[in-house]
C-alpha cells in the first residue's frame, strides 16, 4: 500500500487560487509603523480554511513576511483574527483592493531592488494577480515621496541599504535603525 502523506504545499499549488474568498482583512499600523497586516481567508470544501497572512511594508520593503496554511479550523481562524486585532483594528476590504495593496508594495520594493522573501512564493498560490486593477496606482507607497527603511530585527540591512543606494542614491531615502 502506498504511503501518501498530505502535503500543504501541493494542496496550495493545486487548489489555492480556485478556492472561494471568504474575506480579506487588513490591520493597518501604517501611521505608527508603516506596516499593514493582510489576511486573505478562503473556504475549502469540507468547511476548513486556507489563509495567507502577509505583512506588508508600504514604506520600503514590500512584503516583509508571510504565513500560508490550509486546513485551518473555525476556532484557529478566530484566534488568528483576534491576534491580528490586538495589534490594530482589522477592516474588511475588497479582494481587488487587497491584491492592489500587496502587489503595489511588491512593485514599489522591486523598483528599489528589493524582492519579496522566499516564503512569499506559497502565498502566490492563494493570491490572484489577475485581480489587480488601475487602483494599484492610488495606494501611497513610501513616506513623503521617498522610501523609508525602518530596520527590523531579522532584516539583512546591509543588503537593503545597498539596494537603496543603488536605486535611489544615498539622499533618496530615509533610514531608521533598530533601537
Amino acid at each position: 500500500m502506498e504511503n501518501s502523506k498530505f502535503s500543504p504545499q501541493k494542496y496550495l499549488k493545486e487548489n489555492g487560487r480556485k478556492l472561494p474568498v471568504v474575506k480579506c482583512l487588513i490591520s493597518d499600523l501604517y501611521n505608527q509603523q508603516g506596516l499593514t497586516m493582510c489576511l486573505i481567508i478562503k473556504k475549502q470544501p469540507g468547511g476548513k480554511y486556507t489563509i495567507a497572512n502577509i505583512l506588508v511594508d508600504r514604506l520600503c520593503l514590500g512584503v516583509k513576511n508571510t504565513i500560508v496554511n490550509c486546513n485551518i479550523t473555525e476556532e484557529e481562524l478566530e484566534e488568528m483574527i483576534d491576534k491580528m486585532e490586538n495589534q490594530a483594528p482589522a477592516v474588511e476590504v475588497t479582494t481587488t483592493y487587497f491584491h492592489n495593496l500587496i502587489y503595489g508594495a511588491i512593485d514599489y520594493a522591486s523598483e528599489l531592488g528589493i524582492e519579496p522573501p522566499k516564503d512569499f512564493y506559497l502565498a502566490e498560490y492563494v493570491l490572484d494577480p489577475n485581480l489587480v486593477d488601475d487602483g494599484i496606482d492610488e495606494i501611497e507607497m513610501g513616506y513623503n515621496g521617498k522610501p523609508m527603511y525602518i530596520q527590523g530585527p531579522y532584516d539583512n540591512y546591509r543588503k537593503i541599504i545597498s539596494a537603496l543606494n543603488s536605486s535611489v542614491g544615498r539622499d533618496g531615502y530615509e533610514y531608521i535603525t533598530e533601537m
